[in-house]
């Protein structure tokens, strides 16, 4: 060994010879002291020597003893409650060799309630002194584990009623400006993960509301503020969606924090998509007017041909007749754009629908099917109604002979589909030029330039009368709003 450490290693022994003279000075702390300390423990503390006596037990040790606290000098067995004197043997017996101990049990105290409890049982002594005695303390812990399950328990709830519900839930801190808490059909309604909400915090919340309904939030802040807590706000706004475009959310919130001012600092909100039915209501309103409309032109039709019928001078029976059948031909029309929701009708449909009272077998038909929009549907219905009625009466169909061909073919012109469609009688009577043009001459003439955009040309040669119809098809409008 070298001077030097032999000189350090000198210095410290006196060192430390100084410091256990000044220990030894200072009076020791007395057990009384220690046990007033503990009296004052939110836990059990008990203090047993090893003679199987108990030296102290502070209050809250009195549900664990059948004598009464601190129990001093009384024996283990008979004071402490059986199920803990049980499970305090073998973790007694190794604490006087010097073991500590820590366990958590279910244990029934002295009047046989179930209680949770933590062990710490640390021996005392020890060192250059002999063990002597074990202090024990014992941590009731029924009410904290009741209560974590009682968490964990509304967690799983609250995570299947996330599930079950088609709302996206939220906690919106007003002081943060960010959703503290975010869960539920997130992305149903915003089309983000609820990971996704809370990181992107306030200014991707505010960014997801449109522009024109902002003004909603702060006003809906300032009615929960004025209103009783647990009364519902709710509002309606447009939320952009990730992938684009907005959808409507219908949004309903309570108070759930205020301040120590009463200023709300937390609001719970359910938010739920309502885009669908926003949709319906304004397709509902869209049909409304719709009808609306049709049902005055509809009216004004009818008006139209009954007074045409009832100025051609007829018998009244051939007048009641001729009324009853076009009104027939307009209803037969209307059952096909009904079936249809009124947003067109096919070719074929309407040229079958207006000639099956006739006779069709003599009716031969040739041409692609296309489709029509409502107004062109129902003007060419009633013109081969028309067509059709008069052939019956004096045409083609009049006797048992005569026949007619209708055919139509589409092309293009001018960047437009259009409809050429022929129709020839055959066979019947011989044909002389009206001497005025009656209603079915104004309807073909009229009504094809005014509901489809075209022409119909009328001949009456002796062979048959023959009418053709060029019209442009345009695209079938849709009530769609989507």
């Amino acid at each position: 060994m070298s001077d030097k450490l032999r000189a350090e290693t000198a210095r410290l022994t006196a060192r430390v010879a100084e410091l256990e003279h000044q220990l030894a000075a200072k009076p020791p702390i007395d057990r009384a002291s220690l046990y007033r300390m503990a009296d004052n423990a939110p836990w059990a503390i008990f203090s047993l020597n090893d003679r199987g006596g108990i030296d102290y037990a502070n209050p809250p040790a009195q549900r664990w003893l059948t004598k009464p606290v601190p129990a001093s000098g009384e024996h283990q067995a008979g004071t402490v409650a059986p199920a803990l004197l049980e499970a305090l043997t073998a973790p007694l017996a190794a604490a006087f060799t010097g073991a500590s101990y820590a366990a958590e049990l279910e244990l029934r105290d002295a009047s046989g309630e179930p209680r949770a409890v933590r062990l710490h049982l640390e021996p005392r002594g020890g060192g250059g002194a002999k063990i002597n005695g074990v202090v024990l303390t014992l941590y009731d812990v029924t009410s904290t584990q009741a209560m974590d399950r009682s968490v964990r328990d509304n967690e799983a709830r609250l995570t299947h009623i996330n599930a079950v519900s088609p709302t996206a839930n939220y906690l919106f801190d007003f002081e943060t400006g960010s959703a503290t808490w975010v869960g539920g059909r997130t992305e149903r309604v915003y089309g983000y993960t609820a990971e996704d909400l809370q990181a992107g915090g306030g200014d991707l919340i505010r960014s997801l509301i449109h522009p024109d309904d902002f003004p909603k939030v702060g006003q809906r802040l300032s009615y929960l503020s004025r209103a009783p807590d647990g009364e519902v706000s709710e509002f309606e706004l447009r939320v952009r969606r990730r992938e684009g475009g907005y959808r409507w959310v219908l949004d309903r919130a309570v108070a759930f924090e205020r301040n120590a001012a009463g200023r709300i600092t937390k609001t719970l909100s359910a938010a739920l998509d309502i885009d669908e039915r926003k949709r319906a209501e304004e397709r509902r309103t869209l049909l409304i007017n719709e009808l609306n409309h049709r049902v005055k032109n509809t009216l004004a039709s009818v008006q139209s041909i009954a007074r045409q019928t009832l100025r051609s001078g007829r018998p009244a029976e051939e007048i009641s007749e001729i009324f009853t059948g076009r009104l027939m031909a307009l209803a037969s029309a209307h059952d096909v754009l009904t079936r249809e929701n009124w947003e067109g009708a096919g070719l074929a449909k309407i040229v079958e629908t207006a000639l099956a009272p006739f006779d069709e077998r003599r009716i031969a038909r040739a041409g692609p099917d296309a489709r029509l929009d409502a107004r062109a549907a129902l003007a060419l219905g009633m013109a081969l109604h028309e067509l059709a009625t008069n052939a019956s009466k004096y045409g083609a169909l009049s006797n048992e002979e005569g026949r007619v061909d209708l055919s139509w073919r589409l092309y293009t012109s001018g960047g437009t589909p259009t409809l050429d469609l022929v129709w020839r009688e055959s066979g019947g009577p011989p044909v002389t030029p009206p001497k005025r043009r009656g209603f079915g001459s104004r309807l073909l003439a009229q009504g094809i330039r005014s509901e489809l955009n075209g022409s119909a040309e009328l001949s009456f040669s002796p062979e048959g009368v023959a009418c053709r119809i060029v019209a442009p098809l345009g695209a079938t409008p849709r009530l769609d709003i989507l």
